[in-house]
């Protein structure tokens, strides 16, 4: 059975780090999605940005505003409604993209939807999964074809290696 990895553990841990070297040494055509920071602010505000893999941020990606000094967030789900569905049915690629899952997308069902039934499909995913409890993490991580693999500063080295044999043998079927 084709299975799928999420990465989780502490924030600045290296979990995308993992991701990004196993795009770049394994030389395979990735599809998927990023979230990723941008457009700070000098009062610490900040936006989110749902993106492709080889995206640039655009304004009409942003998914959230982050308010600075701790002051909370706006989140706009129906970008991720839009948008994420897009990105996670584009082309055909050999290991789709997942990089995170988190809290944001909690009242985004199409975006749930789409994420679940990717899943469902035969194409590989590796993402990152935040560490926390919502229905939707809970559902993801209890799919039938995930592991979850917690990441720590002692171990992403290794961590690193398990998921390159885990493409390399997805690819060499």
């Amino acid at each position: 059975m084709q299975h799928h990895i999420f990465l989780t553990g502490n924030l600045q841990v290296g979990k995308s780090t993992i991701i990004h070297k196993v795009i770049e040494e394994s030389g395979i055509i990735v599809g998927g999605f990023r979230t990723v920071g941008g457009n700070y602010a000098k009062d610490g505000s900040s936006d989110v940005f749902l993106l492709g893999m080889n995206e640039d941020p655009a304004p009409d990606r942003i998914v959230a505003h982050r308010f600075g000094c701790g002051r909370g967030r706006t989140v706009y789900p129906e970008v991720f409604d839009t948008v994420g569905p897009r990105l996670l049915g584009d082309s055909s690629p050999s290991l789709i993209i997942m990089d995170e899952l988190g809290f944001m997308e909690k009242d985004a069902l199409q975006f749930q939807n789409a994420v679940l039934s990717t899943l469902d499909g035969s194409v590989p995913v590796l993402g990152v999964i935040r560490n926390m409890q919502t229905p939707f993490l809970d559902e993801v991580r209890a799919h039938p074809k995930v592991d979850v693999i917690i990441v720590t500063e002692e171990n992403r080295a290794e961590v690193l290696q398990q998921v390159l044999s885990f493409v390399q043998k997805s690819y060499s079927r």
